[in-house]
Parts: structure tokens; sequence; C-alpha cells
């Protein structure tokens, strides 16, 4: 992606039984990606997976305060989050199609303590690779959350010591992330 993401919006297509997750950039890129319940599960083991190894856990500490940063951040990020403001549909170009690609390879990495790299693509053709902070990284997998609690898929998507009080309350029917 040539330029940094503007906003995030995942929304449940009843008739598809897909997410489709659209990222805007500033210079009013819009790239769109099919996600089904299979990629949504390995991506959630993927993020998962990267951020309980994130710079914070790189030194060795016990399981609790593990948890207890792991809580903290996500909390932080959350209330740092802009999901009320509408996705701009102001989109000028579309590099993946109007239609956007169907997702069937992941890769979730970390390149320098607290960016996160997300690549996200077909089984053949361009995909996208995004990166994202601490903060936008956990607004994402609480809008995966969501999206999947909406989309009644039966996942169990969430954070080891996540409890349920710490939802946003936010009840637009498709999650926008600014940035």
């Amino acid at each position: 992606m040539a330029d940094k993401p503007h906003q995030f919006q995942m929304a449940f297509v009843v008739e598809q039984d897909r997410m489709l997750l659209r990222i805007s950039t500033r210079d009013k890129a819009e790239f769109r990606l099919w996600l089904t319940r299979h990629v949504i599960r390995s991506l959630w083991t993927g993020l998962l997976k990267i951020i309980e190894a994130g710079p914070a856990k790189d030194t060795p500490i016990n399981a609790d305060k593990r948890e207890a940063i792991l809580n903290f951040e996500h909390q932080s990020a959350l209330e740092q989050a802009d999901f009320k403001t509408p996705f701009e549909e102001a989109a000028d170009s579309f590099p993946l199609g109007e239609e956007g690609v169907l997702v069937s390879n992941i890769q979730v990495g970390r390149k320098q303590e607290g960016i996160y790299t997300l690549t996200l693509g077909p089984g053949k053709g361009n995909g996208i690779t995004i990166n994202l902070d601490d903060r936008l990284m956990h607004s994402f997998m609480q809008m995966l959350i969501e999206s999947s609690k909406r989309a009644e898929w039966g996942l169990d998507l969430s954070l080891p010591v996540l409890e349920p009080a710490t939802s946003t309350g936010d009840s637009l029917p498709d999650k926008v992330i600014r940035h």
C-alpha cells in the first residue's frame, strides 16, 4: 500500500456469508477484501500470537502480569479509537478492483516495536500489506470481534483476559476505524 491507512470498515454481507473489509487511504484509494469464516478464524489465531508476543512482552514475565498488560493495552487502544465516524465513500481508485478479492493468504508479523504488518491476498494475484501500530491493531481486533458476533458464526474471538464489559458499546451496523 502506497499510502497510510485512513479508515477501515468491516461489514457482514449475508448473501455472501462473508465479511467485506474496506481499507481507504488518504489519497482516496480503496482496497476491498472478502473474508470467509475460515480466514477470520486463521487470522485471529495469528493476531493473538503476534499481539501476545508484542514488544511489551519481550522480557520474561509471569502469566498474570502478561494478561494484565495485554488487557491494559487493549483497553487503552479502544479508548482512543474512533468507531463513530462514518466510512468516507470518496474512493477515486480501487487497486484490487471494485468487487475486491477473496482472501485466502494471510500473514501477520511485527517489523519493529509497536508496528505490526498484516498481509491479506488471494490465492493468486495482488493483495495488500498494511502497517498497524498498537492502537490500530487492537482496534482492528475489536472490529473483528464485533463483526463476527453480528455474523453469528460461533467464533470465539476474544483476548484471553478480555471481559465482556470491555465492549465498546457502539451499536453502529458497520464498524469503521479512522486513522
